[in-house]
């Protein structure tokens, strides 16, 4: 069981064109600067790792940026997604604090959850990100029950579920799709496949990128391909999708990205791939890397600034998080049981 970085999703494409116009540069330059906070937060996440400072596993999305950071840039504040295992940067293009998200690595009490989920369990209801799921495909029906509970209220808020390739081969996924079909659930399932669950190859479960979509398009719901090295092609085909299941049809998007990094931080990646594979893949095929020498040759002053924010936003957020409070031993019975207490965190 191989995969190389040859065999994902093709060469690097010829890609969208910039939006045009000061607005259209103002979004590409926020899409890069989503993408940056998500890419320079996992890489701070990777050093405490190695340094000790935190414990527990995580799963990193390198690479994936475009992903999360162009699906998330179509949805309002009251829409909701839910996450996977591979979550953080799916959370903080939704709108989680960096600052609560590193608390929560850290096990402090300011993380988002308390300091008791860890990297798997982030949530942050304030931002619309109802949380990560350590069971594979396990946020699919919660995301489609709370977007068909708030149509039932009359709202038009949508919900989004983040799932791997890995996931859509859980029976819950196939469940759920049919099911809100039926009740026209106003959910957009996102399904990043890149290349691997943990180490089987999906293209020998599904076929080459772009058969899930077809699958799916097989029950009837609409279904995409879209190339997760492009953030701006993620963000249009995000954008018309969302309209769609915000007027009432769930609809299926299927994300062609690449695991750069091992599967958690303790897989033996060398097993089943070559020791190169992701640096070779993200040498080509970098999204952050392709958009910043596309916006270089119009604004290259205002990414440099932004790098420079960002790399100051995530070290002060950082810092911020690893000084705060830890939970006492006697808060280990707290939050078990539905109580008024949780009242404070909803």
């Amino acid at each position: 069981m191989t995969q190389t970085a040859a065999n994902s999703h093709g060469p690097a494409q010829a890609f969208t064109g910039l939006p045009v116009g000061e607005a259209g540069l103002a979004e590409a330059h926020a899409l890069y600067r989503g993408m940056t906070v998500v890419r320079a937060v996992e890489l701070e996440i990777e050093k405490m790792h190695r340094l000790g400072r935190m414990s527990g596993s995580f799963h990193s999305s390198l690479g994936q940026e475009a992903a999360a950071v162009g699906v998330c840039a179509a949805l309002r504040d009251g829409d909701m997604v839910t996450s996977t295992h591979r979550g953080h940067g799916h959370a903080l293009a939704k709108g989680v604090p960096m600052e609560g998200v590193f608390a929560e690595l850290f096990g402090r009490t300011s993380g988002v959850s308390g300091g008791r989920g860890g990297s798997m369990h982030l949530h942050d209801r304030r931002s619309g990100f109802l949380g990560e799921n350590a069971i594979v495909a396990g946020g699919l029906p919660w995301a489609a029950g709370a977007a068909w509970a708030r149509r039932r209220r009359g709202g038009d808020d949508i919900a989004v579920a983040f799932i791997g390739d890995g996931g859509f081969a859980q029976g819950v996924t196939h469940e759920t799709l049919l099911l809100a079909r039926f009740w026209a659930s106003p959910c957009l399932i996102v399904c990043e496949n890149n290349g691997l669950a943990h180490s089987m190859p999906s293209d020998r479960l599904f076929g080459a990128s772009g058969s899930i979509a077809r699958i799916v398009e097989g029950t009837g719901m609409h279904a995409r391909y879209v190339d997760g090295r492009d953030v701006i092609a993620v963000a249009e085909t995000a954008r018309e999708m969302v309209a769609q299941v915000r007027a009432g049809s769930p609809a299926f998007l299927e994300c062609g990205v690449y695991r750069v990094r091992p599967h958690s931080l303790s897989d033996p990646d060398y097993r089943y791939r070559p020791k190169s594979a992701g640096r070779d893949w993200l040498a080509l095929n970098d999204p952050i890397a392709n958009l910043r020498a596309r916006l270089d040759a119009y604004t290259a002053n205002r990414v440099a600034q932004i790098d420079a924010e960002v790399a100051a936003e995530v070290e002060a957020a950082r810092t911020r998080a690893e000084a705060a409070e830890r939970p006492p031993a006697t808060a280990a019975k707290s939050f078990v049981y539905t109580s008024p207490e949780l009242q404070n965190h909803a």
